[in-house]
């Protein structure tokens, strides 16, 4: 079967996630086009060639799930101008030196942030109820969340949208619908900062980034759809299940496969 092929079904499952779980995208994507590909004799991507695609999918994802959420009043603009830019130059320094890292270890830190993320999904939310008017947000603890988890996404390829998800939702107590929307609008900055990174240093396939492209065309606005209409709380355990299988997943592979 074609890679390309793999590369569309990829770029639509986790483009559909994305809009429906407020996620870059990439949890999904990279650990697919590693294991599956030669599941069904394709050929096999190198793991910073993933990494790039996965910044594509997030760009075309985010900006889309971003702009379906807002239209249901589920984006803090304030969140998204005070983390994005800070977020976006941080995953620029990471996408940069991704370039001379081990893939062992850009793999070891995908799963770290992985499972690092799953309990702080499984809390309780705070206030669910309040809309984005009255949100009151700790502008260090927000700039401080941005900087440190855009370097590691920038490195690894994700935009690490799904730890920010948590962090808003656990660290700025922030109702888990705006935090979805809010959170795709921010990962928008640092994947583009991440692109230019994985683009200059080589990491980007420019055909299969298109089928990744247009696949979330198509995926990713369905999925904000889905998730209006989904419980929070669902949203919230289908997410921490994703990111946990991905993230053991690929820790597996760090420990035992890369040794």
């Amino acid at each position: 079967m074609p890679v390309e092929l793999f590369a569309g079904l990829a770029g639509a499952m986790s483009s559909f996630l994305s809009g429906l779980l407020g996620i870059g995208g990439g949890i999904v994507l990279t650990p697919v086009l590693l294991y599956a590909p030669p599941l069904f004799g394709a050929a096999v991507l190198p793991v910073k060639i993933i990494t790039g695609l996965t910044i594509v999918q997030a760009i075309s994802g985010s900006a889309l799930g971003a702009l379906r959420h807002r239209r249901y009043g589920n984006v803090s603009m304030r969140l998204v101008r005070l983390m994005g830019p800070t977020g976006a130059a941080a995953s620029l320094a990471g996408a940069l030196l991704s370039s001379a890292t081990p893939d062992r270890v850009i793999v070891a830190v995908f799963a770290a942030f992985a499972l690092i993320t799953v309990p702080l999904l499984l809390q309780k939310e705070h206030d669910p109820d309040r809309a984005v008017d009255e949100l009151h947000v700790n502008v260090p603890l927000a700039v401080g969340i941005a900087v440190v988890v855009g370097f590691f996404g920038g490195m690894v390829g994700i935009g690490a949208i799904a730890f920010i998800l948590a962090a808003m939702v656990r660290l700025l107590r922030i109702p888990v619908r705006i935090a979805i929307g809010t959170s795709l609008g921010i990962g928008m900055f640092a994947a583009i900062a991440g692109l230019i990174g994985k683009a200059a240093t080589a990491q980007i396939d420019p055909t299969l980034a298109l089928i990744v492209l247009l696949a979330a065309v198509v995926a990713s606005p369905f999925g904000a759809a889905v998730s209006q209409r989904t419980h929070p709380r669902v949203l919230m355990l289908l997410l921490a299940g994703v990111v946990a299988l991905a993230g053991l997943r690929m820790a597996w592979q760090a420990i035992v496969e890369m040794a």
